[in-house]
């Protein structure tokens, strides 16, 4: 397969996956994991009524869809493991709070 192909290929993959995720939190409204999309309220209610033949039809276009204000490991964790398990992780990784004394 020539290269241009597999590149092709990949932007596709690429595209259905985060549109999928951009479906899943359309549909969940998950306000922490959308603050980063930064997409209308509008535009998750239309993505929300989208079926996954529409989904197909829009990742099939040449240009790489997803825009994430994510760090790359962050969006790859996402777009395999889901955002939920993602956010979890990240916050989980945070450093904690410095405690004072006296304070709780």
């Amino acid at each position: 397969m020539p290269k241009s192909s597999e590149l092709l290929r990949d932007i596709h993959e690429t595209n259905m996956m985060y549109l999928l995720l951009l479906l899943r939190l359309a549909r969940t409204g998950n306000a922490d994991a959308m603050a980063g999309l930064q997409i209308s309220q509008q535009a998750c209610q239309w993505l929300a009524a989208l079926s996954r033949d529409d989904l197909a039809k829009m990742s099939r276009c040449s240009v790489l869809l997803a825009k994430l204000d994510l760090a790359p490991h962050l969006l790859l964790s996402a777009l395999s493991q889901g955002i939920d398990v993602t956010l979890a992780a990240r916050t989980a990784a945070a450093p904690p709070e410095p405690h004072v004394a006296g304070m709780p």
